[in-house]
């Protein structure tokens, strides 16, 4: 979950066939209801092959059948013009709702519960929107986002972290198609195929808890390894956030990666900004021009043949490459046309330390005391 990039950009509603009354709960008090969220997940799938029992395919404005079976299907969608292509033949719908029965339905490779909403949006790409309860949701992403064998009490705070956040994005996403997409731009989401009993274990042990502050959910950020120490909020994403605060952590320097390195060289980092629509041929330098008072870079400068281009911490690993600058607290060399990278930690370093949690968890603490650790003057309510 933001784990590594900055911002989430969305991709706005194209027609006005695409705009669905989303009905939202109300954040309220505990007993209020559980909260629904609307995940993409996917965004530009060419075709989509779909298996399940008892499906059943609408044109969610003509509330016309385009295909409906009792029994087992296989079913292959694609985009068509003005339309969508269903085994082959074409319907003039441009969103459709679908059915299924057994509780889950496997689209390409996944398995997804809840319900699902599929939208033709360019005449080449399909749209898949997963809708599912709060808790449900938080079950199909804690697996991909924490190991299932790490402590309960890890695993119970990034339940109620990632509760937290996904109901934040919702409040921001009011006027838009989903809340959330499945990748690790907002948070890994993989749906029903990734529940197991241990994930459903934190999930009910924190049932409907989520972090406030002043009253209202939290941009409950985190990332993988500090490196040593969190970030302030606004040296990684430009805004200061009063619970976003940086903090000393040594319980994650057991983290396999806690210390990594990278060279590349001149003539590869030209190609990467050049695909990144950068216009120049060549790369002579690189300097660090700013950092946080955590040493996070926070400003970078590279030397071109068509002048200079300073880019931020994170448009820089944008750039480069996440997996490859794991992270802005890092330290580089020149030697030969090349840059050597050495650093600590992996992402942007705010919020939770995932293997901090780790850690802590190792040593006896519990799920609120970890979250009251990283994130600071902040409450644990439940709302329902």
């Amino acid at each position: 979950m933001f784990k590594n990039m900055g911002w989430v950009k969305r991709i706005p509603v194209r027609t006005c066939a695409l705009v669905v009354a989303v009905l939202l709960a109300p954040y309220t008090a505990s007993g209020g209801p559980i909260p629904r969220i609307r995940v993409e997940v996917f965004s530009d799938a060419p075709t989509l092959h779909i298996e399940g029992r008892g499906i059943q395919l609408i044109d969610t404005y003509r509330n016309l059948y385009l295909f409906k079976n009792p029994g087992d299907s296989y079913i292959v969608m694609s985009a068509g013009n003005n339309g969508m292509m269903v085994n082959e033949k074409l319907y003039a719908a441009r969103i459709v709702t679908l059915l299924f029965s057994g509780g889950v339905v496997k689209i390409n490779d996944r398995l997804l519960r809840g319900h699902l909403e599929i939208a033709n949006i360019d005449d080449s790409h399909l749209v898949v929107i997963n809708e599912v309860d709060l808790e449900s949701y938080v079950a199909g992403l804690i697996n991909a986002e924490m190991p299932h064998d790490w402590p309960l009490e890890a695993l119970e705070a990034q339940a109620v972290v990632a509760r937290t956040y996904a109901l934040w994005q919702k409040g921001r996403h009011l006027n838009q198609y989903y809340d959330m997409d499945a990748g690790f731009m907002d948070q890994v989401y993989s749906g029903a195929g990734s529940e197991d009993t241990r994930g459903w274990d934190a999930v009910n042990a924190t049932r409907g808890q989520i972090i406030t502050y002043g009253g209202k959910p939290i941009l409950a950020m985190y990332h993988s390894i500090c490196g040593g120490e969190t970030e302030n909020s606004e040296d990684a994403i430009g805004y200061r956030y009063p619970y976003l605060r940086s903090v000393k952590c040594n319980f994650c320097r057991i983290a396999p990666g806690f210390r990594w390195k990278y060279a590349m060289s001149f003539r590869r980092l030209a190609r990467e900004l050049i695909a990144k629509g950068y216009h120049l041929s060549a790369v002579s330098g690189f300097k660090v021009l700013k950092r946080s008072r955590t040493h996070r870079v926070t400003i970078a400068r590279i030397v071109t043949d068509r002048g200079n281009i300073d880019l931020d911490g994170a448009a820089l690993r944008a750039v480069i490459g996440y997996d490859k600058l794991r992270s802005t607290l890092f330290w580089v060399n020149g030697k030969d046309g090349t840059l050597l990278f050495s650093g600590r930690g992996f992402g942007h370093g705010v919020g939770m330390c995932q293997w901090g949690a780790y850690g802590m968890a190792k040593k006896g603490y519990t799920y609120k005391q970890i979250i009251h650790y990283y994130y600071k003057g902040v409450r644990i309510e439940r709302m329902y």
